[in-house]
């Protein structure tokens, strides 16, 4: 739009120049061309979704919330401790071909207990036992169970 002394025209110009790039899109990088080709950047570009993917993943289910920190060695930390729970929920999620959600969900079933006799004050741990199911996806993460 385009307005002249209050009155209103559409901005033919720019319509007919929208109208030529509809269907467009431009990739700008500061990568020289010997580094990575065209085909390289935008295959880069289009994966781009799995990392915000796994920052929405990594918020929700694994818990992880802004702290404030105010010196840079703590933040620093923090960081580190978010990108390790994220790796190694991939980790996880590669072998086991599960969600790290559907992961956790399975894996909270096994609960411990913790007995005490009141007479002889012997204290006495119990678990659940592992299904065999999650037995066969833990052993494919190579971690004893």
């Amino acid at each position: 739009m385009k307005a002249h002394n209050s009155k209103a025209t559409l901005n033919e110009e720019l319509i007919v120049k929208a109208g030529k790039l509809l269907g467009v899109k431009g990739y700008y990088t500061d990568i020289k061309a010997k580094v990575a080709d065209n085909k390289t950047i935008i295959g880069r570009y289009h994966e781009l979704y799995r990392v915000e993917q796994a920052f929405r993943v990594s918020k929700s289910d694994l818990k992880t919330r802004p702290i404030f920190h105010f010196k840079e060695p703590s933040i620093q930390l923090h960081i580190l401790i978010c990108f390790m729970a994220l790796v190694i929920s991939k980790h996880v999620e590669i072998k086991t071909g599960l969600s790290i959600r559907a992961f956790l969900v399975r894996c909270k079933k096994i609960t411990d207990a913790r007995l005490v006799n009141q007479i002889n004050n012997k204290e006495v741990m119990m678990r659940v036992p592992v299904p065999d199911e999650l037995k066969k996806i833990i052993g494919k993460i190579g971690l004893p169970h």
